[in-house]
């Protein structure tokens, strides 16, 4: 990957945990310093392989052989490149919450993209049984997400990973209509996706 910009980050531009990333760039201002590369994932042409064995995106490359994978760790990365973290809390009360909501949140993100590889496959090696647990498993977060708001913590990363999680539920499951019964979940959700970092990385047009 040929770049003019210090940091590269390897995405594929439907990937949740891939926007996480691109969300903390565009929150933090760092769209001048951060290249995003369009890579092919699953297929012997990966170009993620090239920079790290594992070839999964989220990955960012940067200056003195920087390699990190996992949004986790690149969102933090980032945030922290300007000095003072704008996203991120220092350790005490407010990380744990805001670290408990984004723990919430990536679990969310992991078991819709586990429901919706399931279904991807042929319909006669489907688990009904899994597909059942996974869409319980949303639903309860769902309603705990709406009677648990407004969350203590200011605006932070893991506002940033929640809006991510539901607009992906959107994505993939509209049929669950989350929104549907909760409308603290909604208010709070419609506030998020105001803001103009979300509508930069709108996930593409279904196919």
């Amino acid at each position: 990957m040929t770049t003019t910009k210090p940091y590269c980050h390897y995405m594929t531009p439907t990937s949740p945990f891939a926007r996480k990333v691109r969300m903390v760039v565009h929150e933090c201002g760092f769209t001048d310093q951060v290249e995003e590369f369009n890579t092919r994932v699953r297929t012997p042409e990966n170009e993620v392989l090239d920079v790290s064995a594992l070839g999964k995106v989220p990955t960012l490359t940067g200056p003195d052989g920087l390699m990190l994978v996992d949004s986790t760790v690149i969102c933090e990365y980032l945030d922290r490149l300007g000095g003072a973290p704008r996203l991120h809390h220092d350790i005490g009360p407010a990380r744990w919450a805001a670290s408990r909501l984004w723990s919430l949140s990536e679990s969310l993100l992991e078991s819709l993209a586990w429901r919706a590889r399931e279904l991807r496959r042929p319909v006669n090696e489907r688990s009904p049984s899994f597909l059942s647990y996974e869409t319980g498993r949303q639903a309860r977060v769902y309603d705990w997400l709406d009677a648990n708001l407004p969350f203590p913590s200011q605006r932070d990363v893991s506002a940033i990973g929640l809006v991510i999680a539901m607009d992906y539920a959107d994505y993939r499951f509209p049929e669950d209509k989350w929104r549907t019964g909760r409308p603290n979940l909604q208010a709070w959700f419609e506030g998020e996706a105001a803001r103009p970092a979300f509508q930069a990385t709108l996930l593409p047009p279904q196919p």
